[in-house]
């Protein structure tokens, strides 16, 4: 836990408080908030990202296709960061230690530890998924499984999303894609 506080980047996450009933990816509403503790304890939460874009990436340590996925959304963070994105890996069935794991590697974006329950909320059936949350605290989009064009497709949601006026708050549908990673 001291190694978590102590990060360089000050972007691990704990979770500290998940509130219960969070709307599922595609369900055209907008989410129920939920707050964490970050690494410099600091409460953070959902709303704290309204008028900026939100990507819950549900991955984990021990699957081959979310280790390259975790690359790809490092880079993701680097090119967004300047709009106000916000990228979470957002632990679910976990087996190892993914703030060791994101430490081991450099990355800066923000982990939510045993973040199972919320990957359930959101009917996620398996790793790793990705949950794009607009501007206006509204699902906009969701990537199942990871391929080549996932992170593409992942990038354009993003860009199309992150240039939105935070405060419209029309309603647009759900894009879901399933990009099926052998084994998954």
């Amino acid at each position: 836990m001291q190694r978590i506080a102590n990060h360089p980047f000050g972007l691990i996450f704990i979770v500290a408080v998940m509130t219960v009933g969070l709307s599922g990816c595609g369900s055209a509403t907008t989410t129920s908030d939920w707050s964490f503790t970050d690494a410099g304890g600091d409460i953070r939460s959902l709303s704290d990202s309204r008028g900026g874009v939100v990507v819950l990436a549900f991955i984990n340590t021990w699957c081959e296709p979310c280790q390259e996925a975790a690359l790809h959304l490092q880079q993701l963070q680097m090119r967004f960061a300047d709009r106000g994105v916000r990228i979470v890996f957002v632990s679910s069935w976990e087996r190892g230690d993914p703030a060791s794991y994101m430490e081991d590697r450099g990355f800066t974006y923000g982990l939510l530890l045993n973040g199972t329950t919320i990957a359930r909320d959101y009917k996620v059936k398996r790793v790793p998924t990705f949950c794009v949350i607009g501007a206006n605290g509204r699902e906009v989009a969701r990537f199942d499984g990871f391929n080549k064009k996932t992170m593409a497709r992942l990038a354009r949601a993003i860009k199309k999303h992150s240039r939105a006026n935070p405060g419209e708050m029309h309603v647009e549908p759900v894009v879901h894609h399933s990009d099926d990673a052998p084994g998954q």
